[in-house]
């Protein structure tokens, strides 16, 4: 399925540093596009009941999220709901849009089949937070996505020459890698919550270009 973004003229930057139009700059435009192709391929068509994104931002996402899932659901931390769910009306889209944080998801226990999160693991510095709320909502056999930078030579001097602190990107609360966490606290979940464990999908080849980490999680 080709990915479909908004017009450029129908979406808004969700702050002043959203990275919004590098996703339509030629060549930047390939690189963002293509990770955002990486976590929905990892995520599925679905179809699924209800799919969740943390840290909507601009809303970007959410039409082809609208693609695979009866409901979709956005939280992010940010106050600008108002122009994303205007711009989801312009592409006849409807989502649900609500304002809170990744540690403390405004959501009831099990309530997505799907979730998916790009581009925040790497704000954070308390993951184990971060992963149990997302165990949390996550329903019995669901899948969540999670995608946050790699850390090497390559996306250092690529956030450099976009204007990114790599070490925003990265910070240092982050000891070990967040991959390696993000592993480990998988299998601990899945070992505590067999029904509602966080299972990595291996082997799955991530082009060091791309600057994304990826991991899909799921039942058995």
């Amino acid at each position: 399925m080709r990915l479909q973004l908004p017009r450029r003229e129908a979406i808004q930057k969700s702050h002043d540093d959203d990275p919004l139009d590098f996703y339509y700059f030629p060549l930047t435009g390939w690189v963002y596009r293509r990770r955002l192709a990486m976590g929905l391929a990892l995520l599925g068509e679905g179809p699924f009941e209800q799919l969740l994104e943390i840290g909507y931002g601009s809303g970007i996402l959410l039409p082809e999220l609208a693609r695979r899932a009866r409901e979709v659901h956005g939280v992010d931390i940010h106050e600008r709901g108002e122009p994303v769910e205007r711009m989801l009306r312009a592409h006849g889209i409807a989502a649900t849009l609500r304002r809170g944080d990744i540690y403390a998801l405004p959501y009831a226990d099990g309530s997505f089949g799907g979730v998916i999160c790009l581009s925040v693991l790497e704000h954070l510095t308390e993951l184990d937070r971060a992963c149990a709320e997302v165990r949390r909502v996550l329903a019995p056999g669901g899948v969540a996505v999670c995608g946050f930078p790699v850390r090497n030579a390559i996306t250092t001097a690529f956030f450099r020459a976009a204007g990114y602190d790599e070490k925003e990107i990265h910070p240092p609360g982050h000891p070990g890698g967040r991959e390696a966490r993000l592993r480990r606290g998988a299998g601990a979940a899945a070992a505590r919550h067999p029904a509602r464990g966080l299972r990595p999908l291996r082997g799955l080849p991530v082009p060091q270009i791309l600057g994304a980490g990826r991991l899909r999680c799921g039942d058995e």
